[in-house]
């Protein structure tokens, strides 16, 4: 084994060079994935190799083992498109899916056909990074729907080419505790319609959820953070918001019951008259230096007001 995974760590796959120092970090087995490889097959004899990838995503996944470290990378320039409802299927735990190549290059998974079309994540401790997910039909009800422990999304972006293809909400907890720990950082959430709710949706009663350093702008009738559920231990911080929405209000929106922090935040909102509304939160979170504005061409205020 141990003479197969160095021949293949020193073998050169676009972005870089895999080292043999680079086996302790990769456990697991290791696959890759990537579409615009001539003759990449969804078929055993495939995937172990960036010159003959596996095809898709979904059937990377179903090659892995749970728990045991296994990582997916994705090639640059792969497109895969979603047409249904969990039309990938995130149910092996413990694996990671990375993304290679910046900017255009990097991996891109359509979301298309129906409103139904959505990522799972069915199972715990996954983590996807590096990916654009894009909206290709109109009113998607959910682009990533978390129905497990630590789920983690990281450097991704959520984009809605026009404004009759987009997602009502990005991310999606679970009703109950059912997605505790969900970490999304460095995330970007750039949305054009009018109809969608939320980029983050927190239902349930999640615990020790993260929302860090991320960027959102469009427009979110609800809020672009929301949580409607008593969620303990929240933390967001550093993020900026933008929300265009005429009729809301909202940029950050967490239930009155709810403990954690809030903090360093930047937000804006397209409504005049009053930038300490912005940011609504109970009594038992803790609010620490964000900066609200309700127009362009100005400096924020605190939000809430300081007292």
């Amino acid at each position: 084994m141990a003479t197969n995974r160095t021949a293949l760590f020193n073998r050169r796959q676009p972005g870089g060079v895999f080292t043999v120092d680079d086996i302790a970090e990769h456990p697991g087995a290791i696959f890759f994935v990537g579409s615009t490889v001539t003759g990449a097959e969804d078929a055993v004899g495939f995937g172990k190799n960036p010159d003959a990838p596996f095809a898709t995503i979904d059937y990377a996944v179903g090659q892995c083992t749970a728990s045991k470290g296994d990582v997916i990378y994705v090639l640059p320039g792969h497109a895969e498109t979603v047409s249904g409802a969990g039309g990938l299927d995130l149910d092996v735990a413990g694996i990671s899916i990375i993304g290679l190549g910046n900017d255009a290059l990097r991996p891109q998974i359509t979301l298309g056909t129906a409103a139904t079309a959505d990522i799972d994540i069915d199972a715990a401790n996954i983590r996807l990074e590096n990916v654009d997910i894009v909206a290709a039909f109109d009113d998607i009800a959910v682009a990533i729907d978390v129905n497990a422990a630590g789920f983690t999304v990281r450097n991704c972006r959520f984009l809605e080419p026009t404004a009759d293809k987009n997602f009502l909400i990005s991310i999606l907890g679970a009703a109950t505790n059912g997605s505790p720990r969900i970490t999304v950082e460095g995330c970007r959430f750039e949305s054009v319609d009018a109809a969608n709710t939320a980029a983050i949706s927190l239902p349930g009663t999640s615990n020790g959820c993260i929302i860090r350093d991320c960027y959102f702008q469009g427009v979110f009738e609800d809020s672009a953070i929301l949580s409607a559920g008593a969620v303990t231990r929240i933390e967001v911080t550093g993020n900026l918001i933008q929300n265009t929405d005429n009729e809301a209000d909202s940029c950050i929106k967490i239930a009155d019951t709810s403990t954690g922090i809030v903090a360093y935040n930047g937000v804006g909102s397209a409504i005049g008259g009053d930038a300490t509304t912005n940011i609504n939160t109970g009594g038992s979170i803790v609010l620490i230096e964000n900066y609200s504005v309700d127009t362009g061409d100005r400096q924020g205020v605190l939000d809430p007001a300081a007292t």
